[in-house]
């Protein structure tokens, strides 16, 4: 078989994401509860929640903490007055919490940590499969990047959203391209944007392409789920929680003036900072001027060619808005952001299966670069899960 080494290469994946896992649970009694990353202070705060068994942490934790409260409190008999940080941040983004929610609640919570990390690792290996079958027979060695992408394997290890998110970019794109039922594209587009925001500009690309093509009531169609989510958005704003959290951030605190973020996150107290560990967010801050200098150079270049060339190419408008969306959101993201690795690598998280597809069609020395230096970024992945990490003071809830 001409391409036989692509069922080898998920195995490996596989074996690799098992020893992971291993590793970043062995610390706390292999319990998969680990990975969800529950810290002290919002279990006391939000007392009864946390399942028996479940790793909890003295100091720290991470966001898929919330993703677990907010599925708790939805399915379970508790009242819904969940204490989490920025609480309709979180609550907007329903549609990861509703996956692993449902089949929680079906099996037990208990079973959560199973349930969060199974199904979007099973979703993720689709859309590799997905992305394999999209590229002509001599890139589709590309998609080994896409297997093997830091930011998809460091969000699913973290429980977050945005690795099935970008499953289900892939998996959108990939019936959009082969012209299926537009139901079935419109149902997943919906779920993309109740799973995160960013699916907002999948489906104005989407809507842009019907537009051009004068197919009008497709345009209108795939306008309904942003209307949608506005209505959820304004709904959601009609009532309060209990409690804004113990950070009750919005999104106007979680930005700052362009590429500020970056540079004050070199700076603690006026004091200029830069430790071996801290070094990789000049990697990606390079990454991202990557990407940049790509699409800059390639809207020049299209800039001197006829208009029936530039509309040959707005087929691409669903591959650049949403990475465009993403070199933004990066663009003017608060210092917090910066000095985090974890934060910092689920920004990329859906640019990189968009970039490998980008150069399938035309090679391009920036995005080169961007796939080549992913590749290092999962490796010092390895490295920073199996060594450079700490454990953490913790204990089993009661």
């Amino acid at each position: 078989m001409k391409y036989s080494w692509f069922l080898p290469s998920l195995v490996i994946f596989v074996l690799l994401c098992l020893f992971l896992i291993w590793s970043k649970i062995h610390p706390y009694q292999d319990s998969l509860s680990a990975l969800i990353g529950i810290w002290e202070g919002f279990a006391e705060i939000n007392p009864g929640i946390v399942d028996p068994g479940f790793v909890i942490f003295k100091n720290g934790g991470y966001d898929g903490q919330f993703f677990y409260f907010l599925a708790k409190s939805l399915f379970s008999d508790l009242n819904w007055d969940l204490i989490v940080d920025s609480y309709f941040f979180r609550l907007h983004r329903i549609g990861f919490t509703l996956l692993i929610g449902i089949p929680s609640a079906l099996f037990g919570f208990e079973y959560y940590p199973f349930v969060a990390t199974s199904i979007p690792f099973a979703i993720f290996l689709f859309s590799v499969y997905i992305l394999y079958s999209l590229l002509p027979n001599e890139q589709k060695w590309l998609s080994l990047f896409y297997l093997f992408s830091p930011y998809s394997l460091n969000s699913h290890l973290l429980l977050v959203a945005d690795g099935f998110f970008t499953s289900l970019i892939l998996i959108i794109i990939y019936f959009f391209k082969k012209k299926s039922n537009p139901i079935l594209i419109l149902v997943l587009v919906t779920i993309a944007i109740f799973t995160r925001e960013l699916g907002v500009f999948l489906a104005l690309a989407i809507c842009l392409h019907y537009f051009s093509e004068k197919k009008y009531k497709l345009t209108i169609a795939y306008c309904i789920p942003i209307l949608f989510f506005s209505i959820f958005l304004f709904w959601t704003r009609t009532f309060s929680p209990t409690h804004l959290g113990t950070n009750p951030l919005g999104f106007g605190d979680m930005i700052d003036y362009p590429l500020f973020g970056f540079i004050k996150s070199f700076f603690d107290n006026g004091e200029f900072h830069l430790s071996p560990k801290e070094s990789m967010k000049i990697l990606f801050f390079v990454q991202w001027v990557a990407l940049v200098l790509y699409i800059l150079f390639f809207l020049w270049n299209k800039s001197f060619q006829t208009k029936r060339d530039f509309l040959h190419e707005k087929n691409k408008l669903i591959l650049f808005l949403p990475i465009l969306a993403s070199l933004g959101i990066i663009f003017i993201a608060e210092e917090g952001y910066w000095r985090s690795f974890d934060n910092l690598s689920r920004m990329f998280t859906l640019s990189l299966p968009l970039v490998i597809l980008l150069q399938a069609e035309k090679k391009s020395k920036y995005l080169s670069f961007f796939l080549y230096s992913s590749f290092f970024l999962f490796l010092f992945l390895i490295i920073r899960i199996t060594i450079i990490t700490q454990t953490k003071v913790y204990y089993i809830s009661p």
